[in-house]
């Protein structure tokens, strides 16, 4: 948690201080500095060369076919290259396939021939077809980086002066700015090279997008390899180019950037020690330094600069300029962003994903409302990554927000080993309790234990043994210091459970419907070891390989007789479905003896199965003719269903969920939902229930294909959707 800064602190003398503070470089010359214009310069037109890095062809060979696996064997391949040399529109999968797996003499007619390939290709076809061909893809590569929506990563094995442009003008772009950073930092000095003519061009934005690009080849392969490239246009160049990357202190915006705020209402930044404070010139120093930088491209006198700092002062700046600038363009400018990714903690992150979890369309997407996942993944602490995963869930902004932070989080998990899920188990806080999964408040006199119910809510037992659902507030007789603190601590617990509880919770019942299975080792550390997940554990049946289990309240094992489980080392652990569980009416009345609630239904579950005429037919009929009111059908968006698209009209004629990963099941709806006005047609009636192979409505399935606890899970559903409402 970020610290409160002291209400006075004393001004830092100026030998306290980083010498950065007191005399920054724009500090020490007079005026503005006299850009190097060399007029006459031409990049040498040299042939186009093909440049794979190691793996990179077989990378992108295999992400192709795997996107687009070979047709059968009797394709008729001259078929669709006469098609489309005719000027025949050609489905752009057949083409493809033609391109990747036809033979090669065909693919080469289509390639070279008079008609050019144009249009959208998915970016997996299109790195495919360059692995493949070569140089002969090249102009098809071209053409697609240069249409509206282009890409140049395509591009990246050429290397020649036209695309050495090409990413020039590509690097504004938000999307292609990675793709085309990542083509000059490949291709090194040698991309140096054909862009110099542009570094020491007229002053512009385009002049100030080579030079960016050439101070981060002169950082990666130092300067005198990019001046050595430069002297192909003279030794004046190469001298420029030496001087360009001297220092990177020295490389600053002039003029520079000023503050749009008030410095003065800056919170404090301390020295380490935090007895000392900044002056409000150092101040304005460090300040200036966040703003001229940018997430992956920090000015270079930051990071010597907050080595001196205090963690924390640094958190509540970064906060404090994020909340002080305007924010019409975007949810904040780069150097804002910059601050909270490197200086944020996990307060910052709290109160960052609070604001995040609300934003609508136009702050997500409109104002780059997306970069603010990077920043908790800058900021990477547990805290931080727990609200990306929030807003995988709660974000207001279902289409944009929650599947890019789910993303976010993928890329993270993979990163560190793990699937998503692995990850999120590694999230749940301690909030601070102790390895017994308890906390004791001291009043003074009386003392109090923390405790938790089968929801995680929790709950206070005093000395006398009676349980309170809250703390009774301090009286004159207890510690004026110690009460105080104690009441507080728990104020701000069940805060913090609250906002744990519900989602952890969501968590395990997935978890069960899934069949999600824990190693031993996991569980024990995860669940059982766990401060805040052992009281959930306690709750529920486990399996070890089909061996039921439940936790005992001194963390022991015990199966359904109550004598002593030992889990093996080599276990895979589960929380069973009722469905999988043996022994259900015994587990029933243990769980009954020892007054043990559920945090959801487990033992108690309903429970569903088809008819045998159900289990060979794709349609559901029983459920068909039903009439429902419209809120229960938006209600099943909350519970991981989608609504069909707008249709003509205005209305939504159909609700489908996945079931597994292959499978979806369709409810048609008449006359449907109608969007601006749902009331309007308040009862809709189910006509078809459906399974269908995939997310849409391809091949129909029978649902005796289906899991079991799939089957069940889905009657369920639509038992309750359909049920007569109690009077």
């Amino acid at each position: 948690m970020t610290q409160s800064s002291p209400l006075s602190v004393e001004e830092a003398p100026a030998n306290a201080l980083p010498p950065l503070l007191t005399a920054p470089p724009w500090t020490r010359t007079a005026g503005p500095r006299e850009p190097v214009v060399l007029k006459g310069l031409k990049a040498p037109k040299d042939p186009t060369e093909l440049r794979w890095s190691p793996g990179e062809r077989e990378e992108w060979t295999a992400k192709a076919h795997a996107r687009h696996p070979a047709p059968p064997g009797d394709t008729d391949w001259e078929a669709i290259a006469a098609e489309f040399s005719a000027g025949a529109e050609v489905d752009r999968f057949r083409l493809a396939s033609l391109l990747l797996h036809g033979p090669e003499e065909v693919a080469l007619r289509v390639l070279d021939g008079d008609r050019p390939i144009d249009g959208y290709w998915d970016y997996d076809a299109l790195n495919g077809i360059v692995a493949r061909h070569g140089m002969r893809a090249l102009p098809m590569a071209v053409r697609r980086s240069k249409e509206r929506v282009g890409y140049v990563g395509a591009l990246s094995p050429f290397i020649d002066a036209d695309i050495a442009q090409i990413m020039i003008k590509a690097l504004p772009d938000g999307h292609q700015r990675p793709r085309a950073r990542a083509w000059f930092a490949k291709h090194g000095p040698a991309a140096a090279r054909l862009i110099v003519p542009d570094v020491f061009r007229t002053p512009g934005p385009k002049r100030e997008r080579a030079t960016e690009i050439i101070l981060e080849i002169i950082d990666a392969h130092g300067v005198e390899a990019v001046a050595e490239a430069a002297r192909v246009y003279g030794d004046e160049a190469a001298r420029a180019v030496t001087a360009l990357g001297a220092d990177p202190l020295d490389r600053y915006p002039d003029p520079l950037p000023e503050p749009g705020f008030d410095l003065a209402a800056l919170p404090p930044v301390l020295l380490r020690g935090r007895n000392l404070a900044l002056p409000a010139e150092a101040v304005r120093a460090l300040v200036t330094m966040l703003l001229i930088s940018s997430p992956g491209e920090p000015y270079a006198g930051v990071e010597p600069v907050a080595e001196a700092l205090d963690p924390a002062s640094l958190a509540e700046l970064a906060w404090a300029l994020y909340t002080s600038e305007p924010r019409e363009k975007r949810f904040a400018s780069p150097g804002a962003e910059y601050a909270l990714g490197r200086f944020g903690d996990d307060e910052t992150a709290a109160r960052l994903g609070d604001r995040a979890v609300r934003w609508d369309k136009a702050t997500v997407w409109y104002r780059n409302g997306l970069k603010v996942l990077d920043v908790f993944v800058a900021i990477g602490t547990d805290a931080a990554l727990r609200q990306l995963d929030l807003l995988t869930r709660k974000a207001a902004d279902k289409k944009r927000m929650r599947p890019y932070a789910e993303a976010r989080l993928n890329s993270v998990a993979r990163a560190r080993g793990l699937g998503t899920a692995q990850l999120a188990d590694r999230l749940v806080p301690h909030l601070g309790l102790d390895a017994e999964g308890g906390l004791t408040l001291d009043y003074g006199p009386r003392r109090f234990t923390v405790g938790f119910d089968e929801r995680l809510k929790p709950f206070v037992t005093g000395e006398d043994g009676k349980r309170r659902a809250s703390l009774p507030k301090p009286g004159v007789k207890d510690d004026e210091a110690l009460a105080p603190a104690a009441y507080a601590r728990f104020t701000a617990l069940k805060k913090e459970a609250r906002a744990v509880a519900a989602d952890q919770i969501k968590r395990m019942e997935a978890a069960m419907l899934a069949g999600r299975a824990w190693t031993a080792g996991d569980f024990e550390n995860l669940f059982l070891r766990h401060p805040l997940s052992s009281h959930i554990a306690r709750r529920l049946v486990w399996t070890a390989d089909g061996t039921a289990f439940r936790v005992a309240e001194d963390r022991s094992l015990a199966d359904v007789r109550d004598d002593v489980f030992t889990l093996a080392p080599d276990a895979q652990v589960r929380l069973p479905h009722p469905l999988h569980l043996h022994d259900l009416g015994a587990w029933s009345e243990v769980f009954a003896d020892y007054e043990i609630l559920q945090p959801f239904p487990q033992l108690g579950r309903s429970v569903h199965t088809l008819t045998d005429k159900e289990r060979d037919a794709s349609r559901l009929e029983r459920f068909e003719g039903r009439t429902v009111h419209f809120g229960r059908v938006l209600g099943l968006a909350d519970r991981g269903w989608r609504l069909g698209d707008k249709e003509t009209g205005g209305f939504q004629r159909h609700v489908s969920c996945a079931v597994g990963r292959e499978s979806s099941v369709f409810v048609d709806l008449d006359p449907g939902v109608r969007v601006i006005a749902p009331e309007e047609y308040a009862e809709q009636t189910l006509t078809r229930v459906t399974l269908y192979k995939g997310s849409y409505q391809r091949a129909e399935q029978s649902f005796g294909e289906l899991d079991p606890v799939q089957v069940s899970e889905l009657l369920t559903t639509l038992i309750r959707l359909t049920e007569t409402p109690t009077p």
